[in-house]
């Protein structure tokens, strides 16, 4: 298959892993290009005729895979918005697998700390939405507002590219999906509230969403290279914060009041999508973790071969 389409495919993969909270992480190990996508963000610099023949054809892929389930996604979340979110958050429990084997036998207290911050700092910026007036709203936009939306496409994008976590899921936690996906289609249409601040927002946006993806993509690489236990520990607190604060944020906090009362149903109804989610994303680690199982004892076999052709 010729190069640029089988790019195009994997970023057909990795655009619905986004946008249905699977992770692009998560999606990229499974298919076998998460280090190919670090390595060509990373050093986009160095050799960026060699990022771009990567990236550019997984960029269309993915762009034209979540185009298409953007709205789907959004209809559910506005309809059912706790048995979606609840979906997400077992999508993401799920792939929680990816820190089995480089956690264990490294719980100490420093490394619990580390997961303690990752957590207090996420959930810190949903409590915030939940305690004041302030949430996600890109229709009377504002000075602070922009700040915001660059903060959140900049950790969103970022988050991406973390194994075991989804940007898509970061918008939701933090309200700011289905607003984002009515911003879009506003601007598209032309129906702009404030032409000055509206635009501002698009490039902020994409200012942030660029930043983030180059900067996180570094950092990551740093701290892998320093100290792999202790960056996943602290990525275990980013996403344990995460999935708190879908539950617990400006956004969704009318959704309590509209249901009035407890409702048996939702609750249930909620339970099984978790489970769903989680056993999806479980089992596609699994089958992520016997594929990098079989590369390596190939591997394995061809320095055999190549040590053996050596001795002869």
């Amino acid at each position: 298959m010729n190069q640029f389409w089988k790019r195009f495919l994997q970023g057909i993969l990795l655009g619905f892993a986004l946008i249905t909270a699977i992770g692009g992480g998560t999606m990229a190990v499974l298919i076998g290009v998460y280090d190919d996508l670090i390595i060509a963000v990373s050093d986009f610099r160095k050799n960026p005729k060699k990022s771009l023949s990567l990236l550019v054809p997984m960029a269309i892929g993915g762009i034209i895979s979540m185009g298409a389930l953007f709205y789907p996604i959004k209809l559910l979340l506005e309809h059912f918005p706790f048995i979606t979110i609840s979906f997400f958050v077992g999508l993401t429990m799920g792939g929680l697998r990816v820190f089995h084997k480089s956690l264990k036998g490294s719980v100490t207290w420093q490394n619990l700390l580390l997961t303690l911050f990752g957590f207090l700092f996420v959930f810190g910026l949903g409590a915030f939405t939940w305690f004041t007036t302030l949430s996600a709203d890109l229709v009377n936009i504002n000075m602070v507002q922009l700040i915001l939306f660059f903060l959140i496409a900049f950790v969103s994008m970022g988050g991406h590219v973390s194994p075991g976590l989804s940007g898509t899921f970061i918008l939701i936690a933090f309200g700011y999906y289905e607003q984002l996906i009515d911003f879009m289609f506003r601007i598209v249409k032309l129906d702009f509230v404030h032409v000055g601040y509206d635009l501002s927002a698009v490039l902020l946006f994409a200012l942030g969403s660029l930043l983030g993806l180059i900067i996180i993509a570094k950092v990551y690489k740093y701290f892998f290279n320093k100290n792999r236990v202790k960056t996943y520990f602290t990525i275990l607190g980013f996403i344990l914060g995460s999935i708190t604060i879908a539950y617990f944020n400006g956004k969704i906090k009318p959704e309590y009041a509209k249901l009035g009362s407890f409702d048996p149903l939702t609750l249930v109804l909620s339970i099984v999508a978790i489970v769903v989610g989680f056993i999806i994303s479980y089992t596609l680690l699994g089958l992520s973790d016997h594929k990098k199982e079989a590369t390596n004892e190939e591997e394995v076999e061809e320095n055999k071969e190549e040590a053996n052709n050596v001795g002869i």
